[in-house]
């Protein structure tokens, strides 16, 4: 039986020493998408996630409104990023203003 494409591009990731890398661009693209759907298109050309460090997600916004709107949905991006991003370790959301 030949083995499925997905796993042989997951090992293929791994023996190159990337996949921290490529888990984190999938959690930026995640993020980028949860946004929206949590907070809506009024919100997409003022967020984007930058980068994936030690379980934090930091975050750039235009102003710290929109950081604290953000900061009052926490949680609940936090959980559906969990299931859409296959739990990869992020707890935490930083905002660059």
């Amino acid at each position: 039986m030949a083995t499925p494409l997905k796993d042989l591009l997951k090992g293929s990731v791994n023996q190159a020493g990337i996949g921290e890398q490529v888990g984190a661009a999938v959690v930026c693209v995640e993020f980028d998408k949860i946004i929206l759907e949590v907070l809506g298109d009024q919100i997409k050309d003022k967020v984007r996630a930058l980068y994936v460090k030690n379980g934090t997600l930091t975050v750039a916004v235009l102003s710290s409104a929109i950081g604290q709107e953000i900061k009052l949905h926490e949680q609940e991006i936090l959980e559906k990023l969990s299931k859409k991003a296959e739990g990869r370790g992020v707890n935490r959301l930083r905002f660059l203003v």
